[in-house]
């Protein structure tokens, strides 16, 4: 689109950008500066601007795509990765996401950690920002995900051909809980949640573990699916459950809902309560402290000013339930304002005082 210059532009001053009418705003011409305010501009308001095109349509974009490819022979992770699945519209991090990926590179420098996009993540968003600050760690690797090329050779990629998705009133929970079972049947390694704050090393927990949300549900949150003959044959349940049990019309059924499926016919008792190594073929089931020590009924008191129990001693990290937390300010004096100082530096430091703001 061309634009007319009548005018020097220098009186507009550093920040603007232009309103085509009393409803939508047009970025056919803006200015935004290196000053933190212009910086705030592209990592607060753009972001809220792009909500309004949450709809999955954009997993099948390919314009204006910055990030390497994850299909194909290139893409290669190493054995145990970290894999992080952003699958919004929005083609880019939150401070709170971006947070939880420093948090899970500065604990496990061991590991390489995949940021992999369902959406295109353009230039700009890719060399300013949250992501170039990640960048700057040298074992986080941003990716792009196809979905119909990522399936490809896998058992469910006439499934995901087939777009279950579109009819999902939670698709981006629903292509995360698709995808995550599906890189983990392709590569192993650990999957974990955006809103999964680590605060410690990952590697003694075992190469194959889930971990219980209660007594009755382990939540897929986080979890370990490895190469060897016990991961292969978690993977390959998780994915036949997932072929044959889909359902658009339950939030949990696809994600949480299929590994404790999985896991009443992996295990030798049915009874989540009992389930232990032992019972459960060499598969390390862990109690709710280790990544959900505070229940989602409890989850505001990350948010608010104080300081956790001693139930989260055991942590390796917190589950800050974003679904239910994503609209809440963290307040100064708060657990995850602490947290967040300590064990993500870098992303704290950038977005200085509004690191709490939604």
């Amino acid at each position: 689109m061309n634009v007319l210059v009548a005018r020097p532009l220098t009186p507009l001053g550093h920040n603007w950008i232009g309103i085509e009418d009393s409803v939508h705003i047009n970025i056919v011409a803006l200015d935004i500066s290196k000053s933190r305010h212009g910086r705030k501009f592209i990592y607060s308001n753009l972001i809220q601007f792009q909500k309004s095109k949450e709809s999955i349509y954009c997993h099948y974009l390919e314009e204006e795509d910055a990030l390497p490819s994850a299909e194909g022979v290139q893409f290669s992770p190493r054995p145990q990765s970290i894999f992080f699945h952003e699958t919004s519209c929005r083609g880019s991090l939150t401070a709170r996401q971006a947070c939880a990926i420093e948090s899970a590179a500065r604990a496990n420098p061991q590991r390489d950690i995949y940021v992999l996009f369902s959406a295109p993540v353009n230039e700009l968003m890719l060399t300013s920002g949250n992501l170039e600050k990640l960048k700057s760690l040298p074992n986080i690797k941003p990716a792009r995900v196809h979905l119909a090329k990522y399936a490809k050779k896998t058992p469910l990629e006439e499934m995901v051909q087939s777009k279950p998705f579109e009819t999902s009133k939670w698709w981006i929970e629903h292509t995360s809980d698709i995808l995550r079972s599906l890189t983990l049947f392709k590569f192993g390694g650990i999957y974990l949640d955006t809103d999964m704050l680590v605060v410690k090393s990952l590697t003694p927990l075992g190469p194959n573990w889930v971990a219980k949300e209660d007594n009755t549900l382990v939540n897929s949150a986080a979890i370990a699916i490895s190469t060897d003959q016990i991961g292969r044959r978690l993977a390959n349940a998780l994915i036949k459950e997932l072929k044959t049990t889909y359902t658009p019309d339950i939030w949990i059924h696809n994600g949480p809902g299929a590994i404790t499926r999985v896991l009443v016919k992996f295990c030798k008792t049915r009874h989540a309560n009992k389930w232990t190594s032992s019972s459960c073929n060499g598969l390390e089931v862990y109690s709710p402290e280790y990544f959900y020590p505070i229940y989602y009924n409890r989850c505001k008191v990350y948010f608010e000013p104080g300081e956790l129990n001693t139930v989260t001693k055991n942590a390796y990290a917190y589950h800050l339930w974003n679904k239910l937390t994503h609209n809440i300010k963290i307040e100064k004096g708060s657990p995850l304002m602490g947290m967040a100082k300590e064990f993500c530096p870098s992303i704290f430091q950038m977005y200085g005082d509004s690191f709490g703001d939604v």
